[in-house]
């Protein structure tokens, strides 16, 4: 049964492209992005399996992230910044997955954590013309593991911070509240002991290029 839910989420949540197209001010046009919005709202609440999570969001072309960044669905965000920097309001819904590295972790590390993953996480991205909200919720429960709203979402891109990084460059989108945020001053803020330091921010998107790793 569960199966079957999933499949036919899927084939909702594919409308979920026009979502990001420009709006015309056609009432018709307008009703179809309202469902489409219901639509996302639909599968970003749909409980399931990390594993089947994953599935439906590849079959949906959301955007995916994994360890070494999008992993498919990456057209569907680029549709959705073109429209939001437009001014336009639009919606986006992204699965961000995250498994274990066995080889970078201790034996009693591993042997603690293992059951816990993998674990997939939606992320659904609303932008109403002033401001951006984001929801987050893992796959397998209901309740909302983090809800916000921001003003800006800025896109930074760069080299590898060192020599020994996984990669050769990022790409990252991040929203915040302060548009004269720099991804320096981001990531300072977040490996600072200080609380409160930096900027507020959320990363909703994250690719490498060049990734090393396996």
């Amino acid at each position: 049964m569960r199966k079957t839910m999933i499949i036919l989420l899927a084939v909702l949540a594919v409308v979920m492209l026009a979502s990001c197209s420009v709006d015309k001010g056609n009432s018709e046009e307008n009703t179809m992005s309202h469902n489409t919005n219901q639509d996302l709202e639909a599968l970003f609440q749909t409980v399931c399996s990390a594993d089947d999570a994953l599935e439906l969001a590849r079959k949906s072309n959301i955007p995916v992230f994994e360890l070494q960044g999008c992993t498919s669905g990456n057209e569907t965000w680029d549709t959705f910044f073109q429209t939001v920097s437009n001014g336009t309001p639009a919606s986006v819904l992204c699965a961000h997955y995250y498994v274990l590295d066995k080889e970078r972790m201790s034996a009693e590390l591993y042997a603690e954590e293992k059951d816990k993953y993998p674990e997939l996480f939606f992320y659904l991205v609303e932008y109403d013309g002033t401001e951006y909200s984001v929801k987050v919720r893992e796959s397998t429960v209901e309740a909302l593991d983090y809800e916000e709203t921001f003003k800006y979402l800025l896109h930074f891109t760069g080299d590898a911070p060192s020599s020994t990084a996984l990669f050769s460059s990022y790409d990252n989108y991040v929203l915040v509240d302060d548009p004269t945020a720099t991804w320096e001053g981001i990531w300072a803020g977040m490996v600072s002991s200080q609380l409160d330091a930096g900027y507020k921010h959320f990363t909703v998107y994250r690719n490498y290029l060049g990734w090393k790793g396996k």
